[in-house]
C-alpha cells in the first residue's frame, strides 16, 4: 500500500475512548444475546428517564459512575465550561505541529466568548468548537458539528502525556486544514460512543445541549422507562437490560461497540500486532488466547477486571484472581522468571505501550507471552488467522450500512487472500464493490486484485478512486505502482508525479517515481526523484540502489559520478552485512567506475559465489561477465539489476 501511511489503526471498559471514533457494530449474533441489547445511544433524550431518576434507587452507583472516565468522555463547550479545556493556561501550552502537514491551526476565544477553530486554507476558514471528546485521562479532541448529522474532528488535540497540543491522530493527511467533515455514517459511529442520548436540530445538526453527552446509565442499560414504570406499579423489577448477564463472549463484544472489535481494523494491523492496537482493549482482548481459546460461556470478560461503575482500576489482587481461575499453579508455569502467588500478572502479560502513540500510555490488553509475534506460517500464527477469519464470517450476516458491509467483506477477502483462497477472496471483493464500497475499500480491493494477477480490474479501481479524491495521494500512488509493476513505465510517471506532489514527505513515493522515470528513459529526472527520496529517508534501498547504478554505469557520461556511486553502494551493501549478491555486484560496478578494479573484482567474485550458492544461475552468470571486464581493467556500462534489492 501507500508507503508513507501508518497502518489505517480502545481501552478496556474502565478507560473511555480518547481519540478516534469507535464502531457501532454490536455483539456477534449468538443464541445467548438478548434481542434487546442496546447497540446505539438513545435516539432521543425523551426515550429515557435520565440518570437522576436512576439515582432514586441506585444513588451510590449513579454517584460513583458520574466520576468514571466513561461519564466524562464528552462535554459541551459553553462559556461556563470553556475554561475546563480552553483556559488561557491551556491555550498557552506548546503546539507540536509538523510544517509538512500544512499551516498550523489555532483555537481562539472570540469577543462573544465562544471558542472557534481557525486554519489558513480551511474550508470554511473557521468553525465553532461545539464539544470536546475524551475523558481527559490521556487527552482530548475538540469537535465541531455540521448540518446533515455530520461531525468534524478538529485537527489539533491535547495530550496530557506531552502537556501540549499536537495533530489529531488520523487527521494528519486530512485535505481540509480544519479537519475533514465525516460522512453521516462515520459521524454517527463517533458520536455514538461519546453520548448516551442523541438530539438533532431541524437542519440535521447535532444538538450538544439537548443531547446527553458522556456514557451514563442508559447508554449501557437501554431506556429505563419500562423499568421505572414496572417499579412504580409494583411489577417485575427486572425489565431493564443488564450487560453483566450476557454470556461472557457476548459481553466482551458488547463492550466492543465502543472499545472496538478486531474486525474494526485492517487485518494486517491485527496480524502484525500493530502497537497502536493498545488503544483499543476490546479488539486486543478478543485476539488473546485467553479469550479465543476458551469456551464462549466461560471466557474472560472485561468486567472481571474493570467495574463500569467505579473509576478506580483493578489492582494485582483482582487480576491474579482472574488469571488463577484457569492457571491454578502460576509459579510452576514460570521456569525462567521468579514468580510468587503475589506477583502482578498484568505487569508482564498486559504491558504498557506508550512510545507508539505520541508518548501516551495505554495498557495492551492482548494477553500473551512476552516476545515477538508468531510468524504467519507458525501454528500460533495460523490459529490467529483462523480466529480472525471466523470473526469476520460472524459479521457478514449482520445488517449494516452498505459501506460498512463492503468493508467487512473486503477484510475477510484479505484474510482469504493471505490463506491462498484467492477465488473466494475475489468473489467477496466483487460483492463488496456491488454493495457500494468506499474509497479505502476500493483501494484494498484494487491491491488484492493486483496481487491476484487481475491487473485490468485493479487499474480500473485505482483510476476510479483517484478521480473521486484527486487531492488524496493514495489512489494515485497505487495506480502508478501497478503500472510500474506491469512494466508500463511511461504511463506510471503521471500518477506517481501527482502522488509525489501530494505527499512530499514520502520517500517511497519519490523512489517509485524515480523507478518509473528511469524505466521511461528519463534518467536525469529519475536521479532527481531518487535524491528527493534519500533526502527524506537516507538509507532507503529502493533509492540507494537505482541511484548508485545510474551514477556508476549509465551510458550518458554526464550522469555519472563514480565517487558518489561508491558511497551509495557501500551504504546499501552494508545493510546486508556485505552478504547480498546484487548489492555486491552494484558495489563492484561503482568501484570499477572509480578505477578501483581490485576492489571491483573482489566484490564481483563474492557476488557470483553467493548467487551460485543460492541457485541464482542467471545472476551468477551476469556477475561473472562483469568480473571478466574488471579483470581486463574495463568498467561496466549498462543497466544493473538493483531494483529488487530489499533489506
Amino acid at each position: 500500500m501507500f508507503p508513507s501511511r501508518g497502518a489505517a489503526v480502545t481501552a478496556a471498559l474502565l478507560v473511555a475512548t480518547v481519540w478516534g471514533c469507535g464502531d457501532e457494530g454490536g455483539p456477534p449474533e449468538s443464541p445467548s444475546r438478548s434481542a434487546e441489547t442496546p447497540r446505539t445511544p438513545l435516539a432521543d433524550p425523551d426515550e429515557g428517564v435520565g440518570a437522576d431518576v436512576c439515582s432514586a434507587c441506585h444513588a451510590d452507583i449513579v454517584l460513583a459512575q458520574a466520576e468514571h472516565p466513561m461519564a466524562q468522555t464528552a462535554g459541551v463547550v459553553t462559556q461556563a465550561t470553556r475554561d475546563r479545556w480552553f483556559s488561557d493556561e491551556m491555550l498557552a501550552r506548546a503546539i507540536s505541529w509538523p510544517a509538512e502537514i500544512g499551516a498550523q491551526p489555532a483555537y481562539e476565544i472570540q469577543a462573544d466568548g465562544r471558542v472557534r477553530f481557525t486554519a489558513p486554507g480551511g474550508d470554511p476558514p473557521e468553525v465553532p468548537v461545539d464539544a470536546v471528546f475524551g475523558s481527559g485521562l490521556r487527552g482530548l479532541t475538540p469537535v465541531s458539528f455540521a448540518a446533515g448529522r455530520r461531525l468534524r474532528e478538529l485537527r489539533l488535540s491535547f495530550s496530557h502525556a506531552r502537556d501540549g497540543w499536537f495533530p489529531t491522530p488520523g487527521g494528519e493527511e486530512d485535505e481540509d486544514a480544519l479537519g475533514n467533515l465525516d460522512t453521516a455514517e462515520e459521524s454517527a459511529n463517533c458520536i455514538g460512543c461519546h453520548a448516551t442520548a442523541l438530539a438533532w436540530e431541524e437542519d440535521g445538526r447535532f444538538d450538544p445541549h439537548g443531547a446527553v453527552l458522556g456514557v451514563s446509565c442508559e447508554r449501557c442499560h437501554g431506556s429505563g422507562i419500562a423499568h421505572v414504570e414496572a417499579q412504580s406499579g409494583g411489577g417485575d423489577p427486572g425489565s431493564i437490560f443488564h450487560p453483566g448477564r450476557l454470556a461472557p463472549a457476548d459481553q466482551v463484544a458488547f463492550c466492543g461497540q465502543c472499545h472496538r472489535q478486531p474486525t474494526d481494523f485492517e487485518p494486517r494491523e491485527i496480524l502484525a500486532r500493530d502497537p497502536l492496537l493498545a488503544r483499543h482493549a476490546g479488539a486486543s482482548l478478543m485476539m488473546s488466547a485467553c479469550f479465543r481459546e476458551s469456551a464462549p460461556e466461560t471466557t474472560i470478560t472485561c468486567t472481571e477486571c474493570h467495574d463500569p461503575h467505579l473509576p478506580d482500576p483493578a489492582g494485582p489482587v483482582r487480576t491474579r484472581a482472574v488469571c488463577s481461575r484457569c492457571h491454578e499453579d502460576i509459579p510452576s508455569l514460570h521456569r525462567q522468571t521468579v514468580v510468587t502467588a503475589e506477583s502482578d500478572c498484568a505487569g508482564c502479560h498486559l504491558p504498557t505501550e506508550s512510545e507508539a502513540f505520541h508518548g501516551t500510555p495505554f495498557t495492551d490488553h492482548w494477553i500473551r507471552l512476552p516476545g515477538d509475534p508468531p510468524t504467519p506460517a507458525s501454528a500460533a500464527g495460523r490459529r490467529e488467522l483462523a480466529w480472525l477469519e471466523e470473526l469476520y464470517q460472524r459479521r457478514i450476516p449482520e445488517e449494516n450500512p452498505p459501506a460498512k458491509a463492503a468493508r467487512i467483506r473486503a477484510g475477510l477477502a484479505e484474510l482469504l487472500h493471505v490463506r491462498g483462497a484467492r477465488g473466494e477472496a475475489q468473489a467477496l471483493l466483487r460483492d463488496a464493490l456491488d454493495l457500494g464500497a468506499d474509497y479505502e475499500t476500493r483501494l484494498k480491493a484494487g491491491a488484492l486484485f493486483r496481487d491476484g494477477g487481475r491487473i485490468p480490474e485493479a487499474l480500473s479501481l485505482f483510476r476510479e478512486a483517484a478521480g473521486e479524491q484527486p487531492r488524496t495521494p493514495h489512489a494515485h500512488y497505487e495506480l502508478g505502482e501497478t503500472l510500474l509493476q506491469s512494466g508500463d513505465f511511461a504511463s506510471a510517471v503521471g500518477p506517481l508525479t501527482i502522488a509525489a506532489e501530494l505527499s512530499a514527505d514520502s520517500a517511497g513515493v519519490h523512489a517509485a517515481l524515480g523507478a518509473a522515470l528511469h524505466g521511461a528513459d528519463r534518467p536525469a529526472e529519475a536521479v532527481a526523484a531518487f535524491r528527493d527520496a534519500l533526502r527524506i529517508e537516507a538509507e532507503l534501498p529502493a533509492a540507494l540502489g537505482p541511484l548508485a547504478g545510474i551514477l556508476a554505469a549509465h551510458p550518458r557520461r554526464d550522469l555519472r559520478d563514480p565517487a558518489e556511486a561508491v558511497r551509495l553502494a557501500e551504504r546499501l551493501a552494508g545493510q546486508f552485512s556485505f552478504q547480498e549478491p546484487r548489492s555486491l555486484d552494484l558495489l563492484g560496478a561503482a568501484l570499477a567506475a572509480a578505477g578501483d578494479f581490485t576492489g571491483a573484482m573482489q566484490a564481483a567474485e563474492r557476488a557470483a559465489n553467493l548467487a551460485t550458492n543460492a541457485g541464482a544461475a542467471a545472476d551468477a552468470a551476469a556477475f561473472s561477465q562483469r568480473l571478466a571486464l574488471y579483470r581486463a581493467g574495463r568498467p561496466y556500462v549498462g543497466p544493473l539489476p538493483t531494483t529488487d534489492v530489499r533489506p
